[in-house]
C-alpha cells in the first residue's frame, strides 16, 4: 500500500477511488462509500471510501481543500450542482470512525514516526468544515 502523505489524497488506493468516482455514478457511489453498516472494524478501503467522499461533499458544498489533485478540483468544477447535502451527517459520522482507534488508518498513522495527530488534525479539520456547511445548509 502506497501512502505518502496526511492528506486524503495521498494514498494510491485513493487515487484509485478517483477513478472509481469518474466512472461512477456519484450519488450512489458516495452512499456505498458512507454505509458503514455491519463495520465494526474499518478496513483501509473502507476508511478511504469515506475520507475521499467526504472530500468531494465539502468540494461540492463549499470549495475543494487545498492539496486536492487538480483531476478531483475539474471534477467537483462540473458537478458543482450535485445534490450532496443528504450525505453530509453520514461524511461527518464516517469521518469520526476513522479517526478512531476502530479502523485500520488509525491504526497505521498510529505506527508511524509522529505523524497520528497531524493526519488526525487533517481531517478533524474536514470535520469541522463538513459541521459549518451542514449549519448553513441547513
Amino acid at each position: 500500500m502506497g501512502t505518502w502523505g496526511i492528506e486524503s489524497f495521498h494514498d494510491d488506493i485513493a487515487v484509485d477511488w478517483l477513478e472509481d468516482l469518474f466512472d461512477s455514478d456519484p450519488i450512489a457511489f458516495f452512499r456505498q462509500c458512507l454505509d458503514l453498516t455491519g463495520h465494526d472494524y474499518l478496513g483501509h478501503i473502507a476508511c478511504i471510501g469515506v475520507v475521499c467522499t467526504a472530500e468531494m461533499i465539502h468540494g461540492v458544498l463549499s470549495e475543494p481543500r487545498a492539496g486536492l489533485p487538480e483531476a478531483a478540483v475539474q471534477w467537483l468544477k462540473v458537478n458543482q450542482d450535485l445534490n450532496v447535502k443528504p450525505f453530509v451527517y453520514e461524511a461527518i459520522i464516517g469521518l469520526g470512525r476513522v479517526i478512531g482507534p476502530e479502523s485500520e488508518m488509525f491504526e497505521m498513522w498510529q505506527d508511524s514516526e509522529n505523524q497520528l495527530d497531524a493526519w488526525q488534525t487533517h481531517l478533524r479539520e474536514l470535520v469541522q468544515r463538513l459541521e459549518v456547511v451542514a449549519a448553513e445548509t441547513s
